[in-house]
């Protein structure tokens, strides 16, 4: 299991903090000037707060301040302050819409001492979404373009290389930091010193170095006791943690974990360490909470960059429509002092111009359309990698930590504990093939528009069928079948679909049903003559309101975290209607969901 153990996130954001927060030793000096310290104190005051208003306006009046002195360094430090916060937030979106504004304001100003911090703040927001190799381009590029007589600049740099490099590459990571190291040392940067040699313990765990862990903690331990206030604190808990991991203490270390702020980081760390204690059965539950967590927060940041994108779009619309009005009163201004022997060519002209805006407008109505369509195709791709992502990397990660677990040779397992690992890969193997097979089957659905339907059959023996394997089943469901429809009462449809929806429709139902009754039903339709209903009742969470027809849209999950892709409603509902009938929501029922499958006696 190829897992980070540390959140990439916090760990960065701690070290940016050294960059908009002046430090014992290698900060600038800002001298008696009691303005400064104040509006740099209510920065710090509300930098980790939510207080996202109040935090604006401190930034907001801290780049003032400095702008209006004349200090071009510190006003470009209020922006870092902002897009740092922001990054915090997981605001990434808006952080990089900054960044690019501050480089555009750092241009005007030919502030090309300062273009590096806006090069950094990229490779920092790029390497927080995930995207080492443009993170890597960016602190490269950053090392070229920093004053190399700035060195806590230096240092930051090469912090943040160290950072994204411990994952894959610790060894390259160490280098960076030696090298961060030395210009600490040459500096006399205490505090600075002890925040490396924190992070040197937990690049030396990734590196599985045990030696190094034990000796780095050691002087990390002596220089807490020797420094005092001039002691870093940031890696304090991580480094305890990693040094407890390296003296076989994982009882110790898994408590400590749970005292970390961050679930991420929690998480995150307690996989790794049930890893190398040989507990794989704790180790995939912790990777399970993991992703989870993970997959909530990516939720979250993808949800605020469409919000961001869907604002510049309407904002943009607003100044095309606002340049179109001013357009109009200039023409008619202009109009007005034309003389009336011009009054017939102009009228020609406003014949033609009208011909020309009518089709401009049909040309402008098209491009909407197609826009339309664009944004719900992006919204569609948005989802499927989003459902993509999760359903099938869960299982994977499940089928390649267990395969690695069961191929070690010196793996102490017992059969019991091999053979439900043995389950488990089948399991999620048979899950990765249920996801592709539906995506086959929606997908070749897509391209027909008849179903053969000869197969003659009995709707309650058909019904019985389907739910007899329902019957066993682990959570404690409690099933019902009943029927106004005669035994020998048959329909001529397509009885592998059929079963194929009503499958799907119990799934579900089992699915959102934790505890409870769920009922399968036949009877004939009361309101179309010439129907037969299967419906699906349970007494689970049901539907918001709001959510009624969304259900049936590709990709749509009303929960992020239950298994499924959002293909098995769709599908159900295109195949009913190729044969004639429909897969509804009975909007009526309270106490949970009902589903009703609708089709035509022939």
């Amino acid at each position: 299991m190829n897992i980070s153990f540390v959140n990439r996130q916090s760990v960065v954001v701690a070290l940016l903090m050294l960059i908009c927060m002046p430090v014992p030793a290698l900060a600038q000096n800002q001298g008696k000037d009691t303005t400064s310290i104040h509006l740099l104190n209510e920065v710090r005051k509300y930098f980790n707060s939510d207080n996202e208003g109040a935090f604006y306006i401190a930034a907001e009046k801290y780049r003032d301040y400095y702008l209006k002195t004349g200090n071009t360094h510190l006003y470009y430090k209020g922006w870092e302050h902002e897009i740092l916060y922001d990054v915090n937030h997981n605001h990434f979106y808006r952080a990089m819409r900054k960044t690019t504004s501050m480089y555009n304001d750092m241009k005007r100003r030919k502030a090309e001492d300062e273009y590096y911090s806006a090069t950094h703040l990229r490779g920092i927001i790029y390497s927080l979404r995930g995207n080492i190799t443009l993170a890597h381009q960016y602190f490269e590029k950053a090392l070229e373009e920093v004053d190399h007589s700035q060195p806590i600049n230096l240092i930051n740099i090469y912090f943040d290389l160290a950072n994204i490099e411990m994952d894959t590459q610790p060894q390259e990571a160490m280098k960076h930091l030696d090298c961060a190291i030395d210009i600490i040392k040459a500096n006399n940067g205490k505090y600075e010193y002890s925040d490396a040699i924190g992070f040197k313990v937990i690049v030396a765990y990734a590196m599985r170095d045990w030696d190094t862990v034990q000796r780095t903690y050691q002087e990390y331990v002596k220089l807490k006791e020797s420094l005092g206030n001039d002691f870093s604190t940031t890696y304090y808990q991580y480094a305890k943690i990693c040094k407890n991991v390296a003296d076989h203490h994982y009882g110790e270390a898994i408590r400590l974990t749970n005292l970390l702020t961050n679930t991420t980081d929690q998480y995150k760390f307690q996989t790794e360490i049930y890893e190398i204690a040989g507990d794989t059965i704790n180790a995939f539950k912790a990777q399970k909470r993991y992703l989870a967590v993970k997959d909530s927060v990516n939720n979250v940041i993808m949800s605020e960059e469409m919000v961001g994108s869907a604002n510049d779009l309407a904002l943009a619309e607003m100044k095309n429509e606002e340049c179109s009005k001013r357009s109009d009163r200039m023409k008619w201004s202009f109009l007005a002092l034309i003389p009336i022997a011009f009054l017939m060519p102009v009228a020609a002209c406003q014949c033609h111009k009208r011909k020309y805006t009518k089709k401009l407008q049909q040309q402008n109505q098209e491009l909407k359309i197609t826009r339309d369509k664009a944004q719900e195709a992006e919204r569609m791709k948005a989802n499927f990698i989003q459902n993509m992502s999760h359903e099938i990397r869960t299982p994977l990660n499940i089928i390649s930590g267990f395969a690695q677990v069961i191929s070690e040779p010196h793996a102490n397992i017992s059969e019991e504990e091999r053979a439900q690992i043995a389950t488990r890969i089948a399991n999620s193997t048979n899950s990765i093939v249920n996801i592709i097979n539906e995506i086959l089957d929606i997908s070749g659905k897509e391209s027909i528009h008849y179903i053969d339907k000869s197969d003659f059959i009995s709707c309650n023996e058909l019904a019985i069928k389907i739910l007899q394997p329902f019957e066993i089943n682990e959570k404690g469901h409690y099933f019902r079948f009943e029927s106004k429809l005669k035994d020998s009462y048959k329909i001529k449809t397509n009885v592998q679909e059929v079963e194929k929806i009503l499958n799907n429709l119990l799934n579900n139902a089992c699915k959102f049903t934790e505890q409870g009754t769920i009922k399968l039903s036949c009877y004939h339709d009361e309101v179309e003559d010439g129907m037969v209903c299967f419906s699906v009742t349970d007494t689970g969470k049901g539907i918001k309101e709001g959510e009624e027809e969304k259900i049936f849209e590709h990709f749509y999950k009303v929960d992020a975290y239950k298994e499924g892709v959002g293909l098995g409603l769709p599908l159900a509902r295109r195949v009913a209607r190729q044969m004639g009938g429909d897969v509804i929501l009975d909007t009526s029922y309270k106490e949970g969901s009902r589903f009703i499958l609708k089709l035509p006696k022939e």
